[in-house]
């Protein structure tokens, strides 16, 4: 079942508030307009609650305004024995009214246009004087609006650690059982970030992958890719602090799989845009990830040699365990094997499978955390990881966490485990380590 988010509860106290206003001004105009704004301003977010609240103030003078030219109008020419034409008066005023307020590009404030303009031509008496019963309407409404601003802007005084990184994995940790980021932790992602948390991700996926699941969330610190060899910037799409591999360490390493008639994919940015190249592809599953990813616009594949002089981040292919094996020893005796990483680890969606991954020596997660720390003058670290490769991430970190459904290996390491991914655990420790208690009475 979903859970009760901050917003439905925000959502109750404001209307509540609707309420307990209307009773202290002597139960004068009517709750019930108050309520409904109030409801219709809530969002997730204060900025948004801020735009939102403008344009539904404008929305409802325009609409206020309108509702009081038609009931003038109607008192006037219409005659009170045919509702009928009253109705389609009415309704005909829609027209002009979303007209306008999309003419003015503000076309989100058309909805609570229509909504005040209604409340005053439909629900008004025969016996109210127009002018007092608009003017009643429209303070009904702004009542709400700014109730609604006001609990949503609320928050009790809290200092903030902006000088703690926090770098959690993605799969397992931050997404859930789905696959994906809950709203709750999204909305509260972007909450901490826009109040100045340091908060990245450390994954193995590439940035087309990346994308999608993160899409909406507002992630001001670079991504940590290809096992720390490169920062990506979500938000402008560019690639940064990349540690490569000398161009001829990476010919000597593709020479071996060229030797044992074997596939890798290279790859390499060039202009900012990540090129992945083969020379053939051999098995099956090499197959599926080429066919895959081939079209995604965040990279491009091209079957063909690597250029000459043009530097690596990375070099990656997939095989049957004991090729991988045998693939990572005929590198390892090579004079260049103390100047790259190799990393080797099951493809856990095709059985019998390994990854091979070769980097720089100088690119690791590790480093990568220890080098942001140092970028953003972070004093602490807090990770999070639910697998056994996210060991070397926890152990640069100065508070560790693993989820409840972390891999076996990696709770049997002895670091402080937390709540399953499905229960938003990472965001809701991330929350308890940026937000300090509330200031004393003598701050």
């Amino acid at each position: 079942m979903p859970k009760v988010g901050m917003r439905i509860f925000k959502t109750f106290i404001a209307v509540y508030l609707c309420f307990l206003i209307y009773l202290l001004r002597g139960e004068q105009g009517s709750p019930f307009y108050s309520a409904i704004a109030a409801i219709l301003c809530m969002q997730p977010y204060v900025s948004n609650s801020f735009k939102v609240a403008m344009n539904r103030t404008l929305g409802t003078f325009i609409g206020g305004a309108m509702g009081l030219v038609l009931l003038i109008f109607e008192r006037s020419f219409i005659p009170v024995d045919m509702p009928a034409l009253q109705y389609f008066v009415v309704s005909l005023c829609v027209i002009p009214l979303i007209y306008f307020t999309v003419s003015i590009r503000k076309a989100s404030a058309a909805y609570i246009t229509c909504v005040v303009f209604l409340s005053i031509t439909v629900t008004h008496g025969a016996d109210v004087n127009p002018l007092i019963f608009t003017i009643d309407r429209i303070i009904d409404t702004l009542i709400g609006i700014f109730v609604s601003l006001g609990v949503n802007a609320f928050h009790l005084p809290r200092r903030k650690n902006r000088k703690t990184l926090f770098v959690t994995n993605l799969d397992g940790s931050l997404l859930n059982s789905h696959g994906e980021v809950s709203s709750y932790s999204r909305i509260k992602l972007n909450t901490m970030i826009r109040q100045g948390a340091l908060i990245t991700i450390a994954t193995t996926r590439s940035a087309e992958t990346l994308l999608p699941l993160l899409e909406g969330i507002e992630m001001k610190v670079p991504i940590i890719m290809m096992n720390g060899a490169v920062w990506y910037d979500l938000q402008k799409r560019t690639y940064s602090c990349c540690k490569k591999m000398k161009p001829e360490t990476a010919k000597r390493i593709i020479d071996v799989f060229e030797r044992s008639e074997r596939n890798c994919f290279t790859h390499a940015i060039i202009n900012d845009v990540l090129h992945v190249y083969y020379t053939r592809l051999i098995n099956p599953v090499e197959e599926k990830i080429y066919h895959s990813k081939k079209r995604l616009p965040e990279q491009s594949y091209v079957c063909g040699e690597l250029p000459n002089d043009q530097s690596v981040l990375s070099i990656m292919a997939v095989d049957q365990q004991k090729t991988i094996v045998e693939l990572k020893d005929a590198i390892m005796t090579l004079d260049i094997a103390p100047s790259v990483n190799i990393e080797c680890y099951p493809d856990d969606e095709h059985p019998g499978y390994y990854f091979i991954e070769i980097t720089s020596h100088e690119a690791s997660v590790k480093n990568a955390i220890s080098d942001m720390k140092t970028y953003y003058d972070a004093e602490k670290v807090v990770a999070f990881g639910n697998d056994i490769r996210n060991s070397a991430m926890l152990e640069a970190a100065d508070f560790a966490y693993v989820v409840e459904n972390a891999s076996d290996g990696l709770k049997g390491m002895g670091w402080t485990q937390i709540g399953t991914s499905d229960s938003d655990t990472v965001v809701k420790t991330i929350s308890r380590h940026f937000y300090v208690k509330p200031f004393s009475l003598k701050q």
